[in-house]
C-alpha cells in the first residue's frame, strides 16, 4: 500500500520530493561530467559524446512515455488496494520495456555505424562516434528498465528506492567516467571508450538492483506471459507522453535554427539560449519532482474513489510549485547580469544571456502551475489531452511567433524570448482550462485481469 494517505500535507510533499530532486540532480551531474571528461580528450570526442546523448534521448522517449502510462495505472491500483492487479501491471510494463528497447540495443551492437552512415557529422566527430555508439546502444536496454522500474517505485510512493537505484547508477557513472577514461591504480586508461562503458555498466547495475528489489517486494517470477490486450491498452495510454517529449525536444532544435538565421549576433544568440536553458534546468528540478508526485497522488486518490481530493491535490501541489519557483526565479532575475558573467566571458553572449534570463524568469510561476497540472492530468490517464495542449502551444504559437518576431522585426533574439514567455503563459491557461473542466476525473483505465483501452474513453480527450 501507499506510504501516505490521500490527504496529503506539505510535509508529505517534501518527504516525497526531496529524493526525486536529489536523484535528478545526480543524473544532471552525469551529463556535465560526460561533457567535461570528453573535453579533456578533444572537441571531436566532445561532439561525439553529445551526439550519442541526443540519440539516447531520442530512443529513451519510448521508456519515458511508458513510465507515464505505468504511473497512471499502478498508482490507481495502489490507491484502490488492488495488489494483484498492480503487480500484473508492473510485470507487463517491464516486459513491454524489454520488447521495445531490447531489439534496438541488439541492432546497435551488431550493426555498428560506419563513416558513410555518419557522413552528416564532421569526419573527426564521426570517427569518434563510430567507436562509441555500439557501447551506448548496449546501455539503451538497461536504461529503459531503470526508467520503467523507477516509474513503478514512484507510483507506489517509494521515492527513496528511486534514489537508491537511480542515484547509485548516477554516482557509479560519475566515478566510472574518470576512472575508466583516465585510469586508476591497476585499471588502465581506456580513453573516450571509458565514458561509454561507464554509462552502460552503471545502467546495468542500477537496473539489476531495481529488479531485485521488486522481486523481493512480491512481483514474482511467474506469469510473465505477454497480455496482448493489456499491452495494447498500455501503449495507447503511453504513446502521447512519448510524442510530447519528442515534440518538445524537436521544438528546442527549431529555436536554435531560428536563432541561427539571424542576420547579426546569431552565434551569440544560440550561446545565450544554451546558457539560459542550462540555468533553467537547475531551477526546474523541484518543479519536475512535484510534477511526478502530482501524477502519483492524483492517480492514487482516483483509485481510492475520491475525485474531489484528487482535484484538490492537483491545485495544492501546483500552487506550492509556483511559490517555490517564483522564490528561486527572483534572485536570478535580480542578479541575471552577474550570473551571466560567471558563465561566459564574452561580452555579447553575457549581455544576451542576461536579457534571456530577465525575460524568462517572468514566466517561471506560470510554467510551474502548468507543469504540475499536466502531471495531474497524466496521472488521471489524460495523456492525450496533455500532449495536445503542450504541442499546440509549442508548434502552433511559440515557434511561428518566434520566427516572425526574430526574423521579420527588429526584435531579433528578443523576439524569441518574448515568444517563449508568452507561450508558457498560454500553455498554463490552456492546461488550467482543461483541468478545471474536470473530464479527466471520469477517465477509466484498466480493470484487474480484464484491461480495456483508454481509447474507449476518447470523448474525454476532446
Amino acid at each position: 500500500m501507499s506510504e501516505i494517505s490521500p490527504k496529503t500535507t506539505f510535509q508529505d510533499l517534501w518527504r516525497l520530493s526531496w529524493p526525486m530532486m536529489l536523484t535528478m540532480f545526480l543524473v544532471f551531474s552525469v551529463g556535465l561530467a560526460d561533457v567535461y571528461v570528453a573535453g579533456r580528450f578533444s572537441p571531436a570526442v566532445q561532439g561525439a559524446i553529445g551526439f550519442a546523448g541526443q540519440l539516447l534521448f531520442f530512443f529513451g522517449v519510448l521508456a519515458n512515455g511508458l513510465g507515464v502510462g505505468l504511473v497512471a495505472m499502478v498508482s490507481r491500483h495502489e490507491g484502490a488496494g488492488e495488489q494483484p492487479a498492480m503487480w500484473h501491471t508492473a510485470r507487463q510494463g517491464i516486459l513491454l520495456a524489454c520488447l521495445l528497447t531490447g531489439p534496438l540495443s541488439l541492432i546497435g551492437l551488431t550493426m555498428s555505424p560506419d563513416a558513410t552512415t555518419l557522413s552528416f557529422l564532421p569526419p573527426s566527430v564521426a570517427a569518434a562516434a563510430e567507436k562509441l555508439l555500439p557501447i551506448y546502444a548496449a546501455s539503451l536496454w538497461p536504461q529503459a528498465l531503470l526508467t520503467t522500474t523507477a516509474a513503478i517505485f514512484r507510483a507506489r510512493t517509494r521515492m527513496r528506492l528511486i534514489l537508491l537505484c537511480s542515484g547509485s547508477t548516477a554516482i557509479l557513472n560519475l566515478i566510472g567516467d574518470f576512472i575508466l577514461a583516465f585510469g586508476f591504480g591497476p585499471l588502465p586508461a581506456l580513453g573516450p571508450i571509458g565514458i561509454a562503458i561507464a554509462t552502460a555498466a552503471s545502467s546495468a547495475v542500477g537496473a539489476g538492483l531495481a529488479l531485485a528489489i521488486l522481486f523481493a517486494q512480491g512481483m514474482g517470477i511467474r506469469d510473465w506471459r505477454p497480455d496482448i490486450p493489456f499491452l495494447k491498452g498500455l501503449i495507447e495510454l503511453s504513446w502521447p507522453a512519448a510524442m510530447l517529449q519528442m515534440g518538445w525536444h524537436l521544438g528546442s532544435l527549431v529555436l536554435y535554427a531560428i536563432l541561427g538565421r539571424l542576420s547579426t549576433a546569431a552565434v551569440a544568440a544560440t550561446a545565450a539560449l544554451t546558457n539560459g536553458l542550462r540555468i533553467e534546468a537547475i531551477l526546474y528540478l523541484p518543479v519536475y519532482a512535484l510534477n511526478m508526485i502530482t501524477a502519483v497522488l492524483v492517480a492514487q486518490a482516483l483509485g481510492a474513489a475520491d475525485p474531489d481530493e484528487a482535484e484538490r491535490i492537483g491545485w495544492r501541489v501546483a500552487k506550492t510549485a509556483a511559490v517555490i519557483l517564483a522564490a528561486m526565479a527572483l534572485p536570478v532575475f535580480i542578479f541575471s547580469r552577474q550570473l551571466a558573467g560567471t558563465i561566459t566571458p564574452d561580452p555579447l553572449v553575457r549581455e544576451m544571456t542576461h536579457v534571456y534570463l530577465r525575460f524568462n524568469m517572468i514566466s517561471q510561476p506560470f510554467m510551474a502551475l502548468g507543469v504540475c497540472l499536466a502531471g495531474a492530468l497524466e496521472g488521471a490517464g489524460d495523456t492525450r489531452g496533455t500532449m495536445m495542449v503542450v504541442l499546440a502551444t509549442l508548434w502552433g504559437f511559440r515557434l511561428p511567433i518566434a520566427a516572425i518576431l526574430a526574423l521579420a522585426t527588429p526584435l531579433a533574439a528578443n523576439g524569441v524570448w518574448i515568444a517563449m514567455v508568452a507561450s508558457m503563459i498560454m500553455q498554463y491557461v490552456a492546461m488550467h482550462r482543461r483541468y478545471q473542466r474536470g473530464r479527466w476525473k471520469k477517465i477509466a483505465l484498466f480493470s484487474s485481469g480484464a484491461p480495456s483501452t483508454p481509447a474507449n474513453n476518447s470523448g474525454s480527450h476532446g
